[in-house]
């Protein structure tokens, strides 16, 4: 495990940009030389695949897992018997990496917060203060943290990181 591993959760309302903005970072990183992994947050629950897949039809039928296993990638889920934090989770799952970034996650306490906003979405921050390191709007915004535009890749994962390596 990395104990250099920094997590970060993009956080905002449905609709607000978090899916473009993580898939823009995730090569601006790499491109820094930096190991990356993506967790996605859903806390309403996921199904592997429709309710007509195999996967799901195997955990109706009372399997404790399911693996989905094809050339050069796999997936699993598993039923938890607990609620796992999300930085948990990245340290156990992903201790290869040195930045996870996190889709979701606004209500873990502790984690290092970028609030994305639309407008007309969503025009104010949420998240507590002392969590928020930056936010990213599509408009002219105000704040106590570094504000970013949706397309300022560069600069927020110099935010996130330092500078380039």
């Amino acid at each position: 495990m990395s104990a250099a591993m920094k997590i970060f959760a993009f956080v905002g309302d449905s609709g607000t940009g978090k899916t473009r903005l993580i898939a823009a970072l995730v090569p601006e990183l790499r491109r820094r030389g930096i190991s990356v992994s993506v967790i996605k947050h859903c806390a309403h629950g996921f199904d592997l695949g429709s309710e007509d897949k195999d996967s799901s039809r195997f955990l109706r039928a009372g399997a404790e897992g399911v693996a989905v296993v094809a050339p050069g990638r796999w997936a699993v889920v598993k039923k938890a018997g607990r609620s796992l934090r999300v930085s948990d989770f990245a340290r156990e799952h992903f201790p290869e990496a040195e930045v996870v970034l996190v889709e979701g996650g606004r209500k873990e306490k502790n984690l290092k917060k970028i609030e994305v906003l639309r407008r007309g979405f969503s025009e104010k921050t949420k998240s507590p203060d002392r969590e928020l390191i930056a936010v990213v709007a599509d408009f002219e915004a105000v704040g106590k943290v570094p504000i970013f535009r949706p397309s300022e890749v560069g600069p927020i994962a110099d935010r996130l990181v330092g500078g380039p390596r």
